[in-house]
């Protein structure tokens, strides 16, 4: 008889309070400055708060063994004088050991019907153009009408009243 290693089973459920910490701490793992430096969206711990207190009905983790290995953060947006309403991926991640084993879309697939069930008819994501993985992902589940986004920064210590003010608080 032929031997076979039993897969550990995925459990997909809503965050709860006690998982923030570990989702901070894993999306810090992801969403680092040195891996997309043009991350116009910082990773800090007033994300996974914020959306878990405003939209928590959106926020979703998938574990494993007991041990939390992805999750995502969405959000309704609700647009003045229009009928639809669009669900928004704020942050979706996967920790890095458990990629390839579809937990991303099982994620998206969980969200998706989510938001129908809140009446939602588009649903948004945003990436740096460069994060060919989540391109490919978001292409792959049906996202289309790509547009490249236009982000700019300005070093604000060159401009006269800041070195003015940096002096006179010396």
């Amino acid at each position: 008889m032929k031997a076979t290693s039993a897969k550990p089973k995925l459990h997909i459920r809503q965050m709860e309070f006690e998982d923030l910490e570990k989702v901070f701490r894993l999306g810090e793992r992801l969403f680092t400055a040195e891996k997309w430096p043009s991350l116009y969206r910082t990773w800090d711990e007033y994300e996974p708060i914020s959306l878990f207190m405003t939209d928590g009905d959106f926020c979703w983790v998938a574990e494993t063994d007991g041990k939390l290995v992805g999750f995502i953060l969405g959000t309704i947006i609700n647009k003045r004088r229009s009928s639809w309403r669009y669900g928004h991926v704020i942050w979706q991640g996967v920790e890095e050991g458990y990629k390839r084993q579809k937990i991303g879309s099982r994620l998206l697939n969980h969200l998706t019907k989510i938001l129908i069930e809140h009446d939602v008819r588009m649903l948004l994501i945003d990436t740096d153009p460069n994060n060919e993985t989540a391109v490919k992902f978001f292409k792959k589940h049906g996202f289309e009408n790509e547009v490249e986004h236009v982000y700019m920064t300005k070093n604000l210590t060159d401009h006269p009243h800041y070195i003015k003010r940096s002096l006179t608080d010396q």
